[in-house]
């Protein structure tokens, strides 16, 4: 009677692992999805909390609002920027870039502790300090609370660098783009979701909901603060009750299937000379393959009819991880900045009310989420190079931000009040096309950096002596360090950013300062298509002539 080999036991074991991978995926994105709305019901409430605290502090020169207020009147004087209303605009811009930049010191910490002692224990370490940041929120009766609160979220957010190395960890770089998709689909569900829940119950006073806490330090905003820590405490009993460790999944499953497998008979191991010559005639040919697969390959139809176009079937190590690390970094830099002004836009030349401005941004959120909910998830390394859509994504966003400076009712008709249909609609348009970009670039950029990560460390381990080698690799040993420095750059873009562009929105007009950035978005496009590599992989057999 035939003896299974090992291949045939790994391959009975795959079906409880994908299994076991789905589940696990499905309990992070729920969790991931809790996190982002308890982290976005803040985001719409940002300029009536500063004015509260202004009627609060503002009048207390010893009070850290009114320091901190001096210091943003200053930096406004040095730009030459001129009204009261951009005190509270700068202001909190520089609260965002205080979140943000504690989020690029924390996260190559958060990822190298999760290398060495698991992904579970340090992401439920850091839901100990979102609930306690959403608490101190909750009774921030000072301005110097608040702040604090701010600093201790920002040092221990995690989640979001702890999904992506979970998810990392769950994958193939087959399947990464469309695991990572979800990542971004839970991004924009919160942040189309979370707003309008921070608005309807900043509408709730605490102390009528709770009497009881009207002697403790709440102030008008900490129903939302509430809601947000309740949100954070079902996602921390939620992860402690149903997300499993993932670190070294895929060698766990790889030693279980080992270990079930019987002992191949000697025939099995001792393959005959007639095996040996055709596995390595077999091995030349793939070889030959693969090298001449962009100038030679045609994809034959497979047995059930479906015709497959050529495709590249190696990865050519073009971009280290820091050097994809450094386009997040650049393009973040310039998103976030240009999207944080969206809000100033709309306002300035459409008068948007803040009902319009949160259907409007929410709008955005829909369209990003569809994106990466079909085209990333399902298209992205089985159609799609990752790289491609990359590129796709900043081209989009240098076409929406032109449209948007350019032709969504010029700054002209706008002094004059005039609101031409024609200009309203591009608007949209640029809506529409920065919605695509905010669910492609970030998303492929992560799968990209992950697979160069793994690559990179088998390079140095000698694991992979040539580039036909390359696509075997699967992860390496230090990913959570390395995609935190990912995470890292991107966040210290995302600090940086909103406060370059509000100056520049400020000294230079809108019309100016979209168009530039319009033009840096696309040259980073052509940086892109440079340094990328083809993490690609056909999901079928191809046959080669």
């Amino acid at each position: 009677m035939p003896t299974a080999t090992p291949a045939a036991a790994a391959t009975a074991a795959a079906p409880t692992a994908n299994k076991a991978a789905r589940r696990t995926l499905l309990t992070i994105f729920l969790a991931l999805l809790i996190d982002i709305l308890a982290f976005t019901i803040i985001l719409p409430l940002f300029p009536r909390i500063l004015a509260h605290y202004e009627r609060v502090d503002g009048v207390d020169e010893t009070s850290m609002y009114f320091s901190m207020l001096k210091v943003v009147r200053q930096f406004k004087t040095t730009i030459g920027a001129k009204g009261s209303k951009l005190d509270i605009v700068l202001f909190g811009g520089f609260l965002g870039s205080i979140f943000s930049f504690l989020q690029f010191l924390s996260s190559p910490v958060i990822g190298s502790l999760s290398d060495r002692f698991g992904r579970r224990p340090v992401l439920l370490l850091s839901m100990l300090g979102n609930a306690l940041s959403m608490t101190l929120w909750v009774f921030s009766g000072s301005f110097t609370v608040f702040v604090l609160s701010r600093i201790v979220g920002g040092l221990t957010e995690g989640n979001v660098q702890m999904s992506v190395a979970m998810i990392t960890d769950l994958t193939t770089p087959e399947t990464r783009s469309r695991g990572l998709a979800l990542v971004g689909v839970a991004f924009s569900l919160g942040f189309t979701v979370g707003p309008p829940l921070g608005a309807y119950f900043a509408s709730l006073d605490l102390k009528e909901v709770i009497p009881s806490l009207s002697s403790w330090p709440i102030n008008s905003y900490s129903t939302p603060a509430l809601f947000a820590l309740v949100l954070i405490v079902i996602e921390t009993l939620f992860m402690a009750v149903a997300l499993p460790e993932t670190l070294n999944f895929k060698k766990k499953n790889a030693v279980a299937a080992k270990k079930e497998s019987p002992e191949p008979t000697k025939e099995a191991s001792e393959p005959s000379e007639t095996s040996q010559t055709k596995s390595s005639s077999d091995k030349v040919v793939r070889r030959k393959g693969k090298k001449e697969a962009s100038d030679s390959a045609v994809a034959k139809a497979e047995p059930d009819g479906d015709a497959l176009p050529p495709v590249p079937t190696t990865y050519p190590i073009t971009a280290t991880p820091m050097q994809i690390s450094a386009l997040h970094f650049l393009f973040l830099f310039f998103f976030s900045g240009m999207e944080f002004t969206l809000t100033f836009l709309t306002h300035d030349r459409f008068n948007f009310t803040h009902a319009q401005q949160g259907l409007y941004l929410a709008g955005m959120g829909v369209v990003s989420a569809l994106v990466q909910g079909v085209y990333v998830r399902y298209y992205a390394h089985k159609y799609v190079p990752e790289r491609d859509i990359v590129i796709q994504g900043m081209i989009a966003c240098a076409m929406g931000l032109a449209v948007m400076g350019l032709l969504a009712d010029p700054p002209q008709l706008a002094k004059e009040g005039k609101h031409p249909p024609v200009g309203t609609a591009w608007l949209f348009v640029g809506a529409l096309l920065l919605g695509f970009t905010s669910g492609t670039v970030v998303t492929s950029l992560t799968s990209l950096a992950s697979m160069a990560a793994g690559i990179q460390a088998a390079q140095a381990s000698g694991a992979i002596a040539s580039q036909e080698d390359a696509d075997s690799v699967v992860e390496g040993p230090n990913q959570g360090r390395i995609l935190g420095t990912f995470r890292s750059l991107g966040q210290l873009g995302r600090s940086l950013g909103p406060i370059f562009a509000c100056s520049a929105y400020w000294l230079f007009g809108s019309r100016t300062t979209y168009a530039v950035y319009a033009v840096f978005v696309l040259a980073l496009s052509f940086v892109s298509d440079y340094l990328l590599p083809y993490a690609f992989l056909p999901s079928k057999k191809v046959k080669m002539n």
